[in-house]
């Protein structure tokens, strides 16, 4: 072989191998830690959405008082807490893998569609509920 397809080989190999130990650091931190998922409720408890990192859905709850709603409102408020657990959920799964990856590992998610940031399991939307109180 020639000495360039040596290089290579090498590279190749030291890349899959990082590849392999950091999936492996990150499984174990995963399994450490638990499922990571977010979850969002209305300031009454009515409505509760828990989404995995990325948004898959893991459970809606719907009290009987959020029948009340128009179907336009009801699918309104599903819609905002998906994406306010989606939020969640991607920040505890940055703040989970933090320690365990490089930082362009971690900033590979932002670019797979799932930002860091606060996560925020009891998120309030004030103004929202000061308006129902009216």
């Amino acid at each position: 072989m020639s000495e360039y397809q040596d290089h290579l080989d090498t590279e190749i190999s030291r890349a899959d191998r990082r590849i392999r130990d950091t999936g492996a650091r990150v499984s174990a931190q995963l399994r450490s830690n638990g499922p990571v998922t977010g979850r969002a409720s209305l300031p009454n408890g009515a409505i509760t959405v828990t989404v995995r990192p990325g948004g898959a859905l893991v459970d809606i709850e719907i009290q009987t008082s959020a029948l009340s709603m128009h179907p336009e409102q009801l699918a309104a408020e599903l819609v905002k807490l998906a994406r306010q657990a989606t939020r969640t959920a991607g920040a505890k799964l940055h703040q989970t893998i933090r320690p365990v990856v490089s930082r362009e590992v971690a900033d590979s998610l932002t670019s797979l569609g799932i930002p860091p940031g606060a996560p925020a399991d009891e998120f309030v939307d004030w103004v929202e509920v000061l308006r129902r109180q009216r």
